[in-house]
């Protein structure tokens, strides 16, 4: 059975997500997270008042996940100064958005599924009009956003998850799409086949 990819959209279905969260952060990888609640072990922020939460459910199990925040509904601003996120100029903030807490359940890390989550969270972006999305990643993950197109801008240090790679990425630049091999073009030449149709 294929995952289905959809947002949360129910008090159950974020709830859930809190505790798959714990699950991988705390249990599984023993990070530090300053939001955890280990009484009822689960994990939520202040940013997720504002976020688009994609999950992955195979059946009635999430087996992962991805946070998107609009920079224009705000919640944003500690990423703001950490990736440089203003530095785009008049696409902030209506045009930018950031991606975190990518998490896939261990037995799912050689499927596809990070790349479809990355996928969903671009489409979702090309649908709020988006143009620059950003990222952090530790050294390990940060060839797998390079393959979609990602380009790192510096290497600030997060008060959690120490010296990361801050990373942004144009959703419109169709040129650089091409040039980088990016599994995106896909869905930005549909997205743009469907605006032309009047959709």
């Amino acid at each position: 059975m294929k995952t289905a990819i959809r947002l949360a959209e129910t008090e159950a279905e974020r709830l859930a997500l809190y505790a798959f969260r714990y699950a991988i952060y705390v249990e599984e990888m023993a990070r530090p997270q300053r939001h955890a609640d280990h009484a009822m072990r689960r994990i939520s922020d202040p940013m997720d008042g504002t976020a688009r939460n994609l999950i992955a459910w195979n059946s009635d199990e999430i087996v992962g996940c991805v946070r998107v925040n609009l920079a224009r509904d705000g919640g944003v601003d500690y990423y703001r100064e950490l990736l440089r996120m203003d530095a785009v100029g008049s696409a902030w903030p209506d045009a930018v958005s950031l991606c975190t807490r990518l998490m896939i359940r261990p037995e799912w890390r050689s499927s596809p599924l990070a790349m479809r989550l990355s996928i969903a969270a671009f489409e979702l972006g090309l649908r709020e009009c988006i143009r620059w999305n950003f990222i952090d990643c530790n050294d390990h993950l940060a060839s797998f956003f390079t393959r979609m197109g990602y380009v790192t801008t510096h290497r600030p240090t997060h008060d959690e998850y120490g010296q990361v790679n801050a990373m942004r990425f144009d959703l419109t630049n169709e040129q650089w799409l091409a040039s980088a091999g990016s599994p995106f073009r896909q869905s930005f030449n549909r997205h743009r086949a469907v605006l032309s149709q009047g959709g």
